[in-house]
């Protein structure tokens, strides 16, 4: 048994070294070491799309990278610019909608025995083609519309002597001050002979607006007040129905031409903005492995024929599915696509017909373009080429001094 007098000894010893009831001494709290990333900005967007865009085809590159031969890679649009032709690589990958990556003056004076060289330029958006761009909180690739959308794509387009911008944003169209990027107005596109479905590109051509939408891919044209002229409608039969560019092609042939393809190349449409005068010619059709019957299934859903009629179709129409021209002085130059990615055909406006041999353009590394036509004097082709050069006109050119895109998503 413990005596009181032994445990009160035991407790003055357990004090004296300490006891239990010493402190331990707590870690300081650690300085948040993790800072909120800088708030990002159409600055910041536009540094992280060149570097992008770099990577697809280097500054100063004399020839296609073949980069542009991969699926989802940017689209080859022909322009043109006074009296060159220029190809613009622009990009549509809904992921990141980079615009212009990269661009090339077509030198027709210095073209070869089927062969044309391409000569780099600094990407910018060329006169009346469209340009998909991200909407952050209704400002896209610097041009802002007082409805303030929050998210999305919207599309843009420059005029011809890059003073002015429209920008499409869900179904209306602002006009903006090119060099200010100061809003000037707004109409919608909706409504009587308006739109009809949803609206996918924006063409900005002479004093005109051209939308394309709707299921089919067709054209409706307003002036720039917002007045509305209505769709294109197609020329022939007892009833006119509009023109589709589906599986087709939309071309910005000149300052107040637009050019619309249906079923590869099967007809094209010349519209001109100002009268709304409209020519249409025929290409002779293709022989093909097919029944009448399979081909018009061929194009309403692409699955009900036969195997060798449908590959035969797919080699026919294949690179005009999306081919765009620009107008010379006596003959429509193309940017094929598909098999014949990287060449240059020359038609013949009124027939259709493309000349006895392409202009096809280097490919960095010496790849070839593709397949290609039934060869023609080189004299021949050199004439043929100038001719489908575009006109000189009094616009003035794309200005390269300052990137349009600076600043913006």
């Amino acid at each position: 048994m413990v005596s009181h007098r032994s445990l009160a000894a035991s407790l003055i010893f357990l004090a004296a070294c300490g006891g239990g009831d010493k402190k331990v001494k707590k870690p300081k709290p650690k300085e948040e070491s993790m800072q909120k990333p800088p708030e990002e900005t159409e600055a910041s967007r536009e540094m992280k799309r060149k570097s992008a865009r770099l990577a697809i085809v280097p500054e100063g590159s004399n020839c296609l990278p073949t980069a542009l031969k991969q699926q989802g890679a940017p689209k080859l649009e022909l322009a043109s610019v006074g009296a060159d032709a220029v190809l613009c690589a622009i990009d549509g990958d809904g992921t990141r909608l980079l615009g212009p990556v990269g661009c090339w003056k077509v030198d027709l004076k210095n073209m070869g025995d089927g062969s044309v060289p391409i000569l780099y330029q600094e990407p910018a958006p060329q006169p009346g083609h469209s340009i998909s761009a991200k909407l952050h909180d209704g400002c896209a690739m610097g041009f802002c519309s007082p409805g303030k959308n929050a998210a999305g794509t919207a599309q843009l387009s420059w005029n011809a002597d890059s003073s002015k911008v429209a920008m499409l944003a869900g179904t209306d169209v602002h006009l903006f001050d090119a060099a200010s990027k100061k809003h000037l107005s707004t109409f919608g596109i909706a409504g009587d002979k308006g739109v009809s479905g949803e609206a996918t590109a924006i063409h900005f051509v002479g004093d005109a607006i051209v939308v394309e939408g709707g299921n089919d891919g067709n054209a409706w044209v307003f002036k720039a007040d917002g007045t509305t002229t209505g769709v294109i409608n197609a020329l022939g039969g007892k009833d006119e129905k509009p023109v589709s560019t589906k599986r087709g092609s939309f071309s910005v042939l000149d300052g107040g031409k637009i050019g619309l393809a249906d079923h590869g190349m099967d007809t094209f449409t010349v519209y001109e903005l100002e009268t709304g005068k409209r020519t249409k010619a025929v290409r002779k059709p293709a022989k093909l492995a097919c029944k009448p019957s399979e081909i018009d299934a061929y194009w309403a859903d692409g699955d009900k024929v036969t195997d060798k009629c449908k590959d035969g179709i797919a080699k026919a129409a294949g690179p005009w599915i999306g081919a765009t021209a620009v107008m010379g002085k006596k003959n429509l130059l193309f940017a094929l696509e598909g098999e014949r990615l990287g060449e240059l055909a020359v038609v013949d406006p009124r027939t259709l017909a493309e000349t006895k041999k392409a202009l096809k353009m280097p490919w960095c590394g010496g790849e070839p373009a593709g397949e290609a036509v039934a060869p023609a004097p080189a004299r021949k082709a050199a004439e043929d080429a100038k001719e489908a050069a575009p006109k000189s006109s009094s616009r003035a050119p794309v200005k390269k001094g300052g990137d349009p895109e600076d600043g913006g998503d």
